[in-house]
């Protein structure tokens, strides 16, 4: 086996390393992501779905299929989260869309 070809095989496999250490690090990211978004849905909205009948209760399982409901609800009605307690605060709003907008482009 030729120099050139160690060689090409030494970058490869580390190219190969760093892509999916950063892969691994964009999931973990997400996973993060994920959990923040549901400290917000759980503090700032399923307390007050659970009050009502037919409400939905966000869960880490079925958060994700609800995120376009969520965001004309929150940031094009601005109808939800309901009440001057519940308000969203600016970092709230930024992590809810930044969770959006990483559903709507992976």
């Amino acid at each position: 086996m030729s120099h050139l070809s160690i060689l090409i095989i030494l970058l490869t496999n580390w190219n190969t390393e760093i892509n999916s250490s950063t892969y691994i690090d964009s999931i973990n990211q997400k996973v993060e992501l994920k959990k923040e978004v549901y400290f917000i849905l759980n503090t700032k909205c399923n307390f007050c779905h659970a009050q009502k009948k037919n409400r939905v209760i966000f869960t880490l399982d079925n958060m994700n299929s609800f995120s376009t409901s969520i965001e004309q609800q929150v940031f094009i009605n601005k109808k939800m989260p309901k009440g001057r307690i519940n308000k969203l605060n600016k970092a709230e709003e930024e992590k809810l869309n930044t969770w959006i907008n990483s559903l709507n482009n992976p």
